[in-house]
């Protein structure tokens, strides 16, 4: 076994914790529902400040979903107390996830890919549509529940770090952090997209780089699996 060289102080946690935030924010699942709804708020010509206001009830409570999805796993393993076990087993579900991103795109034939259920995506829009602040909170709670599986392996391996190194106050303080990051890009496309030309070039950038998120995600996640592996737990 590799012994751990690397605690994780302040000084490595705060960037690690920050930018696997954002990395993991940029998964396709959340901010193609996003430009969505801003896109369908925009067709029934609603004022910036309502389509802002119902955007920040959507990232908000994607937040919170997030947040307490964190919250519970690292409650979880701490009180079962193998906190680098838990590391090891999270670092390599994120290498496994990074792999099936990389199958979907160089495997494609292979139908084991990870990604928003289809039911859940129709319902998630069908609520959208409605464009009133419950149906959206119940949308958002719906996107962060069913995107666990698609962009989860990140957070996954990070809440089990954070277990196996710092104390439960710390860890939950570097928890706000990473969701924040989580929910930033989203924050930055709704701010951008109340110009109507600005959106349909975003939601067509995506759809064309569609491929190279997955890419990025999964050479992204092999990486700060492996890494975490070698040098921390």
């Amino acid at each position: 076994m590799i012994p751990s060289f690397i605690t994780l102080s302040p000084a490595t946690a705060v960037p690690l914790i920050a930018i696997t935030g954002f990395i993991d924010g940029i998964h396709p699942c959340a901010i193609a529902i996003l430009v969505f709804f801003i896109a369908f708020l925009l067709t029934l010509q609603r004022s910036f400040k309502k389509i802002f206001a119902l955007g920040m009830v959507y990232v908000f409570v994607i937040f919170l979903t997030y947040l307490a999805i964190g919250v519970g796993l690292l409650s979880g393993i701490m009180f079962f107390g193998q906190h680098h076990f838990f590391a090891k087993v999270g670092s390599w579900l994120l290498i496994l996830l990074g792999l099936f991103n990389l199958r979907d795109i160089f495997l494609p034939q292979l139908k084991l890919g990870i990604k928003l259920p289809r039911v859940s995506n129709d319902k998630i829009r069908e609520l959208l549509s409605t464009a009133t602040f419950p149906t959206v909170a119940i949308a958002a709670f719906l996107v962060g529940l069913c995107s666990v599986p698609c962009s989860g392996g990140i957070y996954a391996a990070i809440t089990a770090l954070l277990a196996s190194q710092t104390s439960f106050f710390t860890g939950f303080l570097y928890l706000l952090l990473y969701n924040f990051m989580f929910v930033l890009p989203l924050i930055i496309i709704l701010a951008i997209s109340t110009n109507p030309y600005t959106l349909v070039k975003l939601g067509d950038w995506q759809q064309r780089n569609k491929k190279s998120q997955k890419i990025i995600m999964g050479v992204a996640m092999i990486i700060l699996g492996a890494g975490i592996l070698i040098f921390i737990v």
